[in-house]
């Protein structure tokens, strides 16, 4: 198994693991209130979406023509995008944030430096995949 497919795997298994950790949060605040936090939600269900899509891209690079070091270079943004991503949103929902896009709290910076590395990551992964069609 290459090494690109390594990294999106183990990357999958954590944000799948770290979803059902934050889904605790997310059922203890629910019994409570009528409405959880936006970012709770957003910590707790991100990680559950990019879970399967880092596990199928593990999938994908197995078609790609790119060279090993290369395809892991993209597996890894990808992965330390979705880190980010899911840091962003707990860290918005601890502060007790309402708009990241309004209030620019440190959660939003690792939101927005998540969106360049996913954008890295997904572009060098296409391309390998693309060419190996």
């Amino acid at each position: 198994m290459e090494a690109a497919a390594k990294v999106l795997i183990v990357g999958g298994v954590l944000n799948l693991a770290y979803g059902f950790f934050i889904g605790v949060f997310l059922g203890s605040v629910r019994r409570n209130e009528p409405q959880a936090p936006k970012y709770l939600i957003l910590a707790h269900t991100g990680p559950l979406m990019q879970g399967p899509i880092l596990l199928g891209l593990a999938v994908a690079v197995g078609l790609s023509d790119l060279s090993g070091w290369l395809e892991t270079i993209g597996a890894s943004l990808l992965v330390a995008s979705s880190a980010l991503l899911n840091g962003g949103n707990t860290l918005n929902w601890l502060q007790g944030v309402q708009d990241e896009f309004a209030e620019r709290p440190v959660g939003h910076a690792l939101t927005s430096a998540s969106a360049l590395l996913a954008t890295a990551g997904l572009a060098i992964l296409a391309v390998g995949v693309f060419a190996g069609l």
